[in-house]
């Protein structure tokens, strides 16, 4: 059996992948990804155990669907408020702007934080969830040259990557611990994030200054 998505042509189809997906992470958002079996997952949908099987061949398709859909959103958006930035100042401000996006996008769907949480145990999600993690760091890289043009890709890229990686676990683990905690874990990584950007402002006035040099 092939372990790729049937994908829908017929708009009845579409509506029926559609109900699949919402009422997977309905059940995932509530239980666990542990917790939930395709079997449920068909019963809750009101279809055929069959039926979701032909869209569907294995759980981990199904959840690779979820969590493609969940990051797109995300990416999508976030190059929505990163790409009219051309200064280092906007950068700041836009980069404020999607961190705390991304943090109320996870909070608000708790299907999104056990998606994540189990992901790490399933090498199909593992492969998305770095696939991803470059993506995101592709498009940090891309912003930061065009407001920094005297930095190199190879200076920027190690942070962009650990950020785009590691943002997600703090969520994670800011939704496990006290409140005032995670709000205070919160701040830090923004302030973190901050200071990075105003290290990199420095290295670049400071490469600027040597080539005039020159």
């Amino acid at each position: 059996m092939s372990s790729s998505m049937k994908v829908p042509v017929q708009n009845r189809s579409r509506e029926r992948v559609e109900q699949i997906l919402k009422t997977a992470k309905e059940l995932i958002g509530e239980k666990g990804i542990d917790a939930v079996s395709m079997r449920e997952i068909a019963q809750t949908a009101g279809i055929q155990i069959g039926s979701l099987y032909q869209y569907f061949p294995g759980k981990s398709t199904l959840l690779l669907s979820i969590m493609t859909e969940y990051y797109d959103f995300m990416f999508e958006e976030t190059k929505r408020i990163l790409d009219p930035v051309r200064t280092i100042e906007e950068l700041e401000i836009a980069s404020e702007k999607a961190f705390k996006q991304f943090v109320s996008v996870f909070q608000k769907d708790p299907a999104l934080a056990n998606l994540w949480a189990g992901a790490r145990a399933i090498p199909e999600l593992v492969i998305e969830d770095n696939r991803d993690t470059y993506r995101n760091a592709d498009l940090m890289v891309r912003t930061m040259i065009r407001c920094l043009p005297n930095l190199k890709e190879s200076e920027l890229r190690p942070f962009a990557l650990y950020f785009s990686h590691t943002l997600g676990m703090i969520v994670r683990f800011v939704r496990e611990i006290d409140n005032e905690h995670g709000k205070a874990v919160l701040k830090e990584t923004l302030d973190i994030l901050k200071l990075k950007l105003r290290e990199f402002d420095s290295l670049a006035k400071k490469k600027a200054k040597v080539n005039k040099r020159i």
